[in-house]
């Protein structure tokens, strides 16, 4: 998917059991928004522009159960697809945070052959999954790969999935991505996603997309432009007669066996908030994955380099309220530690990390934002403030003077309605008649229509400034975390979800007979 600037505003649909919020990213043939399902996740709803026809609905049934059935941790899942009123079809997937890898190439310039080596080696894996399953991707790029704040690289965008075999279609995928053969008129398949990942291997050596050529390229001329180490594989994998490309898994080994896997480093930069996602590792409601092939050892090896120390970016706290499509940007970055052990892929236990070739030194890594100290990985979690009284609330200049213990007696109150399913005590926290209400009038709903409730959440103010305002309205810029909370369901099962970092948002006030109340909630503009 390529995100585009949106030259008029975007409705959000109604996604029937979903709360929709804001645009992730639009393209030529879908946006996709962020949004909540009905027990509190957080996922990405892809909706295409137009309806299919008989014959893509048809073909789409096959595809969807292929993509439903596949669970792989590099694969961002398919959760659910959800018909719409207009005859359209939503996909719902989670919604996965973390560095998108072309960002992460462009504020850098390149990555090393190492770090190229820790992010392709499981994505290729993923893709063989994919592929053993009778699924294609048929759009793999930079942009479609995401670096978890775990570490893990994972590739989006299913939704322009297909199964191998399909009636023929239009030409699919991103520029500088698609295989040369698919690019003359043949139909996507296996082959032409392995180019794609070789592609994306090129892109992660130079910053350019892969040569549109069908000649194939002397040895010398791809060293001289994604260096010796990996040259023989990446021109194996984009080599233009596609009987000539290995396998999904046997790129996976070359890669691995080629160099050795070291610490990526990671740099968000202005186009993180469009790419992000966040995969909870404990939802609630999951089924449970197929049984996975016997571990590996090279396996474990080249998970165990990528391990980032601390969040990079989450879902922001109060965005369940927030509906617009920009947030702001922040320039961080961090050094990826490798870890000793990783999760098997039978089990999800850890393995110790094979032995027997270099490995790279274990650290503690750190974030390091513009003008801050670094913070150690370990940092103890912020102490909880005392409750504010309810006095911040009805001072007229708490905005400007007091904006953050303002935003904190809001939370406070949000929290407590969400955690008790009491839509009546929303009424001290929105003005009457708001957007904001509405939203969260909405997510109550779901929650007792799904029999589901929250445990131990709270929300806390990590900064807040004024804006602007007077003394009956204001905007005050925040950013909200939110703690570690737990799912309870109906039937009693517990999901705990981790703690969350929020991202800037504006919160627009007024102040009426009871105080200041929340009108509307939107990302801030980028700075």
């Amino acid at each position: 998917m390529t995100d585009t600037a949106l030259t008029q505003p975007l409705v959000p649909p109604d996604v029937p059991g979903h709360r929709v919020e804001g645009v992730i990213g639009a393209g030529g043939s879908a946006v996709v928004w962020s949004g909540t399902d009905a027990g509190g996740r957080r996922v990405a709803i892809k909706v295409p522009h137009r309806g299919r026809d008989e014959l893509d609905r048809r073909q789409s049934v096959a595809e969807q159960q292929v993509l439903l059935a596949v669970q792989h941790e590099h694969l961002v899942p398919l959760r659910s697809v959800v018909p719409l009123a207009d005859g359209r079809e939503a996909l719902v997937f989670d919604l996965v945070r973390g560095a998108r890898l072309d960002g992460m190439v462009r504020s850098r310039g390149h990555l090393r052959p190492g770090e190229v080596v820790t992010v392709l080696t499981p994505l290729c894996e993923a893709v063989a999954h994919l592929h053993a399953a009778g699924g294609l991707h048929t759009d793999i790029s930079a942009a479609n790969v995401t670096v978890t704040p775990d570490g893990r690289p994972v590739l989006l965008d299913l939704g322009s999935a297909r199964v191998a075999g399909r009636e023929p279609g239009g030409v699919h995928g991103t520029p500088g991505f698609v295989a040369p053969d698919v690019r003359l008129g043949a139909e996507p398949d296996e082959a032409a996603d392995v180019y794609a990942l070789g592609a994306v291997a090129w892109f992660c050596l130079t910053g350019n997309g892969a040569p549109d050529t069908m000649t194939r390229l002397d040895h010398e001329i791809v060293v001289s432009h994604v260096g010796p180490e990996l040259a023989g594989v990446v021109a194996a994998a984009i080599d233009p007669d596609p009987g000539r490309r290995p396998d999904a898994a046997g790129l996976a080994r070359l890669f691995y066996d080629s160099v050795e896997p070291e610490a990526v480093e990671v740099v968000v930069g202005a186009d993180v908030a469009s790419a992000l996602t966040h995969r909870l590792r404990a939802d609630a409601g999951r089924d449970p994955a197929p049984a996975a092939p016997p571990p590996r050892r090279w396996r474990a090896r080249v998970l165990g380099a990528a391990v980032v120390a601390l969040p990079l970016l989450a879902a922001a706290a109060w965005a369940l309220a927030a509906r617009g499509p920009g947030a702001s940007q922040e320039l961080t970055s961090a050094t990826v530690a490798p870890r000793a052990a990783a999760p098997t892929a039978a089990t999800g236990s850890t393995t110790p990390a094979a032995t027997g070739r270099r490995t790279v030194p274990v650290g503690s890594a750190t974030v390091t934002a513009a003008g801050a100290t670094a913070v150690p990985a370990t940092a103890a979690p912020r102490v909880p403030s005392p409750p504010p009284s309810d006095e911040v609330l009805s001072d007229a200049t708490s905005p400007s003077a007091r904006a953050r213990e303002l935003i904190q007696a809001l939370s406070d109150r949000r929290a407590t309605a969400l955690v008790e399913r009491e839509t009546s005590k929303l009424s001290a926290v929105h003005a009457p008649g708001s957007p904001s209400l509405a939203s969260d009038r909405e997510l109550l709903s779901g929650l007792v229509a799904q029999s589901t409730h929250w445990e131990g959440l709270r929300l806390e103010v990590a900064q807040a400034v004024f804006v602007s305002g007077s003394a009956s309205e204001a905007v005050v810029r925040a950013r909200v975390d939110w703690t570690a909370y737990v799912v309870v369901t109906g039937a009693g099962a517990r999901a705990d979800r981790p703690a969350d970092i929020g991202r800037q948002l504006d919160f627009r006030l007024v102040r009426g007979a009871q105080g200041w109340r929340i009108s509307a909630i939107s990302a801030a503009p980028a700075t």
